[in-house]
Formats: C-alpha cells, sequence, structure tokens
C-alpha cells in the first residue's frame, strides 16, 4: 500500500522539531548558562546570565567558524556551530569536537586552539591517555532480557574503569591500560555483576544513578548471582546455515529465582566480603547507597511478593548488618520493574549521612518520611492528596523532588522542595504540563523545561525559590511540523467503568484534521501496572511518538491511563492487585465509548488497539473481551500467559496460593471469543514472548477462528530498524483493510 509522507516523516520526528530540548553547559564560574539552538546548517550559541537571566550570543558564528578553519586548515561545513554540544574550558572559553578533532576557543581573541592528535599506533592500540580514560563497552547481564551492551563505570578518582569480563568484576588502569580481574570462579550459571543504569529504562522514567565505588574508590559493591535450578527459556536462531537454540535464564511465576548474594571487594586486595543477608533465595537485596566515609552501606531488600521491604545498614569490612526500619504493605510496596530493573528503590541517603529519606505509600499517596541511622521515623516531610514522583537530591536545607503535586491535574509533573527539618512543601513549577529539570552545578538556578499534551517545549531559567529569571531561555520551532498540517493532541478525561473515577488520556489527531468527517479511532494501549502513559508533548515519550505518528494513517489515536496503573493513589494503583484484567477491559471500553458518544468525528464501528510487550497483552485482551468496542488489535510482542514469568508476582501473589488470579489474567485461554482482526507479531529470539504467541496461534486455530501471525527473524522483544520499518508496513497495510484508512 502507499504509506502516506506525513506518516513517514514521523518516523524520526527530531527532523521536524528544532530545539524540543536543550543540553546546557555551565561556567565554571558558575557565572552563565550556555547551550546551543538551531537546526545545523544555522546553529548558533547562547549565554544565559545566571544573576541576572539577561540572554545573549555567546559567540560570533563568522569568527568562531573562521578560527575552527584557521587552527585545522579546513572550512568547517555548513554555516552555522559545526558541532552539536559544549563545555565551558574556562570562563569564556569554550571546548568541542569537529569530526574527530578536539578544539577550544577563547571567545575574547577568537583564538583556536587544535588538541594534538594520538599517533596512529596509539589509536590503533588504545594506548593514548584519552583511550585510556574513554569508558569501553562490555556485555552485562540483566534478569529476563538478553546481555546487552554496557560501558565502564569510573572510580571517584579516575583511576580505574569497571566492568564484567568473563563473568567475573574485572578493572582496568586508566593510567597505563592493564586490567585485573577481583573476583574468580564466575560462569554462566553463577556470575558476579553490579548494578547497571539501564539506558531504555531511564528513557520511561524508570531508572536511576547507582554507586557501585565506594566514596573513597577503595571498595566496589558486587553480587554473585546463582542461576543454578532457574527455568530455561528457549531463544530459537534459525538463519545460520544449521539452526541452534540458546537457553535463557527465566524465573517463571512460582518457581525458582536466582539467588543473588552482595559482595563487598576490596581494591587492596582483601578477600571479598560477603554481606550476612542470610537466605536471600526469595528476596531481592540491592546495594542502595554508601555512607560518606565509605564506613557503611545501605541495603535494601525486597521479598519476593513485593510486600516487605527491609532496610539495613552493612559494614563493608565484616559483612555484619542490622535493621534499621521495615515496610509492610497490605499489596506491593514497590512496583516489580523498579526493583527488578531500574533500581528506583524510593530511597536516598543524605549527603551528611545522618538520614534515610524514604518514599512510602502508607497514607494512600507516596510521600517522603525521614529515619535516622538508628532507624527511627524522625518526621514525614510531605503529605496531601497528591504523589511524590521521586526525591532528585538534598541541597542545603532543602529537599528537592518531582510530583504530580496539582490534584486538579493529576498527570502534570512539577519540581517542588520541602524542608530537610520540616515544614510547607514549596512548588517550584507553575505552568501546567510535564517539567523536566537540570539543576545547575552551584545550586542556586535551575533549568525547566516544560510541555503538554497540546504544548512544544518551553525553556525557562529559575531561582533555586522558584523565582523566575528568564522565561524564553528557549523554545522549540514547531515550523516544519506546521508545514505539513499539524494539528495538536488534547487531554481529556472520562469515567471509569465504575461511573465514579476520573480516566485521564490524550487524543491525537491528523495532520488537515476536518471535525465535519469520521475518522476511525486507534487506541495505542500499554496497560501494565508499572508505567503510565505520555501527557507531555508528542516527542517526550515512545508511547505519545508512537500516538502522534499512527494517527497520520487517517484516524483518531487515543492513549489512555485505566485503574491499576501508577502515578496517583495507591488505591487506583491497587485495582490491578490479584485481579490483572478486570479494569483493563472495563476501563478502556468504557473509555472509547464515551469518546465516540462525544465527538461526532469518531466513527465508533472502525476502533482498533495496538500496542507492544504488555501492550500486545492488552490489546488482544480488549479485542477477545470487548468486541462491540473493537474491530481489530495488533498485538506486538505479547505475553499471554500469567504463569509464564515471575514479572506478575508482585501483582497476583504467588500462583501456589492464587492460582484463580492466573488462570483469570491468562489471555490464551480466551482464544475462542476472537470476533474480529488479529495480527500478532513477534521476535523468534524473544524467549520472553515467542512461545506465548506460539500457543496463543495454536489457540486461535484449535478455536476455530483465524489471525495473522508475522514472525519477526532474530528479533528480540524490540526490533531492530528494517524490522521495525517492516512491523510498520504490517501494521499500516492491517489497519488500512480493517479499518478503511487511506494511509
Amino acid at each position: 500500500m502507499k504509506i502516506n509522507p506525513v506518516y513517514e516523516a514521523y518516523k524520526d520526528p527530531s527532523g521536524l522539531v528544532a530545539d524540543a530540548t536543550l543540553m546546557p553547559s555551565w561556567s565554571p564560574d558558575g557565572k552563565l548558562l550556555g547551550f546551543l539552538a538551531g537546526p545545523p546548517e544555522s546553529r548558533q550559541g547562547w549565554r544565559v546570565d545566571l544573576a541576572t537571566g539577561a540572554k545573549s550570543a555567546l559567540f560570533d558564528v563568522a569568527k568562531l567558524r573562521a578560527a575552527i578553519k584557521v587552527a585545522a586548515g579546513v572550512t568547517p561545513e555548513g554555516q552555522g556551530a559545526p558541532f552539536a554540544q559544549f563545555s565551558f574550558a574556562g570562563p569564556n572559553s569554550i571546548a568541542f569536537a569537529v569530526g574527530t578533532d578536539q578544539f577550544t576557543v577563547d571567545l575574547d581573541t577568537y583564538k583556536a586552539i587544535r588538541a594534538p592528535r594520538p599517533s596512529l599506533a596509539d589509536s590503533l592500540l588504545g594506548a593514548s591517555e584519552g583511550a585510556r580514560r574513554t569508558p569501553r563497552v562490555f556485555k552485562r547481564s540483566t534478569p529476563l532480557v538478553d546481555p546487552s551492551d554496557a560501558y565502564e563505570v569510573s572510580s571517584p578518582d579516575g583511576q580505574w574503569m569497571l566492568s564484567i569480563q568473563n563473568y567475573n568484576v574485572s578493572v582496568r588502569s586508566t593510567y597505563d591500560g592493564r586490567s585485573l580481574e577481583l573476583t574468580a570462579g564466575g560462569t554462566r550459571e553463577v556470575e558476579w555483576t553490579f548494578d547497571y543504569s539501564n539506558p531504555l529504562f531511564a528513557v520511561l522514567g524508570l531508572a536511576v544513578p547507582v554507586t557501585n565505588w565506594s566514596p573513597n574508590g577503595q571498595k566496589i559493591a558486587v553480587y554473585k548471582v546463582d542461576f543454578r535450578g532457574v527455568a530455561r527459556l528457549a531463544q530459537p536462531h534459525y538463519l545460520k546455515r544449521l539452526e541452534d537454540t540458546v537457553f535463557r535464564a527465566g524465573a517463571l511465576a512460582g518457581g525458582r529465582l536466582e539467588t543473588s548474594t552482595l559482595y563487598v571487594l576490596d581494591m587492596a586486595g582483601g578477600a571479598p566480603v560477603e554481606i550476612q543477608l542470610g537466605d536471600t533465595r526469595d528476596n531481592y537485596p540491592v546495594h542502595a547507597a554508601w555512607l560518606p566515609g565509605s564506613s557503611g552501606l545501605v541495603i535494601f531488600k525486597m521479598s519476593r511478593d513485593c510486600r516487605r521491604v527491609d532496610v539495613l545498614l552493612a559494614d563493608p569490612f565484616t559483612g555484619a548488618v542490622r535493621l534499621l526500619f521495615q515496610e509492610f504493605g497490605q499489596t506491593f510496596v514497590r512496583i516489580h520493574h523498579d526493583i527488578y530493573y531500574g533500581r528506583k528503590l524510593g530511597l536516598t541517603l543524605t549527603p551528611d549521612g545522618r538520614h534515610i529519606l524514604w518514599l512510602s505509600e502508607r497514607d494512600g499517596f507516596k510521600h517522603i518520611y525521614k529515619y535516622d541511622l538508628e532507624g527511627n521515623l524522625v518526621a514525614q516531610l510531605t503529605s496531601g492528596a497528591w504523589p511524590v514522583d521521586g526525591v532528585t537530591q538534598v541541597l542545603g536545607d532543602h529537599v528537592y523532588f518531582t510530583a504530580h503535586s496539582d490534584p486538579a491535574r493529576p498527570y502534570d509533573l512539577h519540581f517542588c522542595r520541602v524542608p530537610l527539618a520540616g515544614g510547607k512543601t514549596q512548588q517550584l513549577t507553575r505552568a501546567p504540563g510535564k517539567h523536566n529539570v537540570i539543576m545547575a552545578p552551584n545550586g542556586k538556578v535551575f533549568l525547566d523545561t516544560h510541555s503538554a499534551a497540546e504544548r512544544p517545549p518551553k525553556m525557562e531559567l529559575r531561582a533555586i525559590d522558584g523565582r523566575c529569571l528568564n522565561d524564553s531561555v528557549s523554545q522549540a520551532d514547531i515550523s516544519k511540523l506546521e508545514e505539513i498540517g499539524y494539528t495538536p493532541a488534547e487531554e481529556f478525561t472520562v469515567k471509569a467503568a465504575d461511573g465514579k473515577t476520573d480516566l485521564w488520556g490524550v487524543i491525537y489527531k491528523p495532520a488537515g484534521f476536518d471535525s465535519a468527517r469520521k475518522y476511525p479511532l486507534v487506541e495505542y494501549i500499554y496497560g501494565g501496572p508499572q508505567i503510565s502513559v505520555d501527557h507531555g508533548f508528542f516527542m517526550g515519550g515512545p508511547f505519545a511518538q508512537q500516538a502522534q505518528r499512527l494517527a497520520q494513517l487517517g484516524c483518531v489515536c487515543v492513549l489512555l491511563d485505566a485503574r491499576g496503573t501508577p502515578e496517583r493513589s495507591k488505591a487506583f494503583h491497587d485495582v490491578v492487585y490479584k485481579d490483572w484484567a478486570g479494569a483493563l477491559v472495563a476501563d478502556h471500553a468504557a473509555a472509547i465509548r464515551q469518546l465516540v458518544q462525544r465527538h461526532p468525528y469518531i466513527d465508533g464501528s472502525r476502533v482498533a488497539v495496538t500496542g507492544h510487550s504488555w501492550g500486545g497483552y492488552s490489546s488482544t485482551r480488549l479485542l477477545l473481551e470487548a468486541p462491540d468496542v473493537y474491530r481489530c488489535a495488533v498485538s506486538s510482542s505479547p505475553g499471554y500467559d500469567p504463569f509464564s514469568s515471575v514479572l506478575y508476582e508482585c501483582y497476583l501473589g504467588m500462583p501456589q496460593d492464587n492460582p484463580d488470579a492466573y488462570r483469570e489474567a491468562n489471555t490464551t485461554a480466551l482464544a475462542s471469543k476472537l470476533q474480529g482482526a488479529l495480527m500478532i507479531v513477534c521476535g523468534t529470539s524473544d524467549h520472553l514472548c515467542w512461545t506465548d504467541a506460539m500457543k496463543m496461534a495454536e489457540a486461535v486455530i484449535r478455536a476455530g477462528k483465524e489471525c495473522d501471525f508475522v514472525p519477526m527473524p532474530e528479533q528480540g522483544h524490540g526490533y531492530d530498524s528494517r524490522h521495525d520499518q517492516y512491523f510498520d508496513q504490517k501494521r499500516a497495510a492491517f489497519f488500512a483493510k480493517h479499518l478503511e484508512v487511506v494511509g
């Protein structure tokens, strides 16, 4: 089929929107914010005075380009600044790279100095100082996910780089490049590892920085993970001359879980010290923080059912531990993904090492509680009918955090602070929408980038107390977007199936939208209990980007947060507990019915649903159980059987204790209900979901029904660019056939 060129243009929206994000550079004297803005062909540099908020040009582009030409002997490409980022090398000098060359330019004299290039031999051998100090890529392991690339982690003094080599913890000297393995005996079944900040989960807002090195750089917190006895999931590979199968460890619901034992390694050569946590077979132990003097470690340990968390203090020299405090819940205390992948623990050690800031939903909303290192609750620092998102940092006598602090707009995300000693919470950002904040190193100002579903990003400079110093630092340029007929998205509210609870969502419209026409509706869904949908400008998250693009097929597209998803009250989230799909189907179907009734431009007879991962599960479930609402579904990388994954345990409990909840959540058993058109898409190497997809296909066949099944050879849980393009084509053609969209 012929695809609408606007749909193709949204494949990479960065070409349609300029300056949606700003990469700040802060001068070393704490006086300036510097940044680049504009498209590559006319990029310019700007400076903002941090005391007054005054904005002016950072450099003369023509003079800068001339200085680079003199230093390099070559005219830079384009017409603007020929680099995408820079740093301050002094109060009025900048450093940047053009290609492989490094430059420093004095902005008073416009004299450019090109750094000496390493010799060819040093480059090939990685022997130059720059190469030795640059983090290198290594393969890391993460539970349930294929080994993936990670970067070495530098020691506090920059003398060592930490990695995993041959299933053992290894350090590499940045002085002479030599490597040293600090552990021995690592194997594929019993491997040594340490915490990572997963880039994917960082994008989704789940990951937080981790600190493996002690502050003095002499010790390292690591894990010894034993996968023996854990279920082995088949990962077939078909494209060689002879196919083969790799088996990946993957704990099943109620099955054996990998055992993680926490150790402290000694850079001086001492024996590894085991932290005495006892039997951790059915627990998730996590190193949370080092005390400032490297004299102790704060340990977070969550029970397998997610209903108990112990916070402990460990001695890195003896391994002895003592309990500080515990948190118990009638349901999950923390959601499973935050601990298993993102290490988003809700635990922050104050800089002086005297207190722990703990996030708890014990009063019905997530708030900050302050404990001392004897385990005593000192104070509840925040309260109200709104939840804290996460603590950002402790600076001076205040705790800075993000929160959904406006109950009238529950998905707006603001930057706030509260006195560490207790007192009134202050919301530091103003505009409705989602705020992303970058604090200046001097701690006196912050850069606030905010947007809403209908409003592109805008950047403001604010003083640490919230006063606006400059309300127009930069503004995203959407002129190219408007040239192709951009129609802004709209937030909406509907009632949940209970008739009382407000549900929030966003509706996206095609270019050249005409309210007098009738449009099919496509719902893009995730539906899992660990992520809410995107409520900011569409470039701010993967769900919104998908929805904005799908609308360009000639339909309207909807994102919705039903009950059972996070970022609101504990009661709203707990709807998923032991009833996985109950609110899922009822709320989403009720929402679509209300939208059809409310908007004459929606054709209620042409409604589809699509999603990836748990969105694949959810889209199939909606098609099967609400055939009066949904005509067709495209389900990508779906996991249908809750018995096949440990990830359901936090929400459904153990299958041995609650088999009915697991049976009710199993979508494969509902195949006989299929009435509409279903397309299942899955990677053949997706060891989490390929088997589930095959089982659903067989269940459909046995039920005497039909579905389209699209295998993605050699693809895992996500697809590479070529296969993603193929998926796009198949999905667009499917909707063209079943929704009569014109593309």
